[in-house]
């Protein structure tokens, strides 16, 4: 054994589930992140699109409308709190990965919900032209 303290480092599988956890933190965050600054930023764009055509907005697209502004933060902060938080609580591995899908799964879906109710007025407008 060398004194020097410059031995190689011998990583346990318990330290490598621990770096592959923190790795898939890291992308689970950056994705929830990325899609809720996706989403503000093209909202407002919507809204003056809308307004500029007049038409009327659906129940569900008048919602993420009027809630964007505190609603996305909040959504996608707190998932993205949630993904770090658990970081620091959970130490088993696979729980661990779990519960940064689950994130990432949540996210996706009510991101596409959202989209969903942002494009829906003008795919009824397209229907009303084609007919």
């Amino acid at each position: 054994m060398s004194t020097t303290g410059l031995e190689p480092l011998q990583a346990n599988p318990a330290q490598r589930g621990s770096i592959f956890t923190w790795i898939a933190t890291i992308l689970a965050c950056a994705y929830i992140v990325w899609t809720g600054v996706m989403l503000y930023m093209s909202t407002p764009k919507f809204v003056d699109m809308y307004n500029s055509m007049g038409v009327e907005l659906p129940l569900s697209t008048r919602i993420v409308i009027a809630t964007y502004r505190f609603g996305y933060p909040l959504w996608f902060g707190g998932a993205t709190a949630l993904v770090i938080v658990k970081q620091f609580y959970m130490r088993e591995k696979w729980p661990n990965l779990s519960i940064s899908l689950a994130a990432v799964v949540m996210v996706d879906i009510i991101s596409r919900v959202i989209i969903w109710a942002l494009y829906r007025p003008l795919f009824d407008v397209m229907e009303k032209l084609n007919k």
